[in-house]
């Protein structure tokens, strides 16, 4: 009996240790299906459209100096739009400091946007390009907006642009 015992012991510490020795393996391949799976934001950067219109689409990866969520949003409205990054948060950094709840005198949001311009140019990207943005509060509907009002030349009113205070060069193409 005690050697049953002992057998059934050794078998018991022996299969714990061989199922811990596959389990790393198991998690990556459950990590790898996961990764294979469709993202269900289907962007085309060629043709500036998605399939579901209610797309926010988002980069994979971000530069080591993108840390934050409101650059995080800046780098995503400048890139699907083809804009430099640095163009579209300088104009944040001169209309609002980076603050996205920044208001001062009818102007609200990351590029201090008046509610009219905000919501025409939100009709416009949602119906020209299918993504949607809903508050100039959200650092990524305010990116997404902006980003498609500088890409069509609707960006005259930002007064960053026409006080000159971008660096030189920047927004030129």
């Amino acid at each position: 009996m005690e050697r049953r015992a002992r057998f059934a012991l050794v078998a018991l510490v022996l299969s714990l240790g061989i199922c811990s020795l596959f389990a790393p393996m198991v998690g990556n391949a459950r990590a790898a299906a996961r990764a294979r799976k469709p993202h269900p934001c289907v962007f085309d950067h060629m043709m500036l459209k998605s399939r579901a219109h209610t797309c926010r689409p988002r980069a994979r990866h971000y530069p080591a100096a993108v840390t934050t969520a409101v650059e995080r949003a800046i780098y995503d409205g400048a890139l699907i739009f083809g804009i430099p990054y640095d163009v579209l948060y300088k104009i944040a950094v001169c209309e609002s400091g980076l603050d996205p709840h920044a208001a001062y005198l009818g102007h609200y949001g990351l590029y201090q946007f008046v509610p009219d311009t905000f919501h025409r140019g939100a009709g416009q990207l949602h119906a020209a390009v299918g993504v949607v943005a809903r508050s100039y509060w959200n650092p990524l509907d305010s990116a997404y907006v902006a980003g498609y009002l500088y890409a069509t030349g609707q960006s005259r009113s930002w007064s960053c642009e026409k006080g000159g205070q971008l660096p030189p060069g920047a927004g030129q193409y």
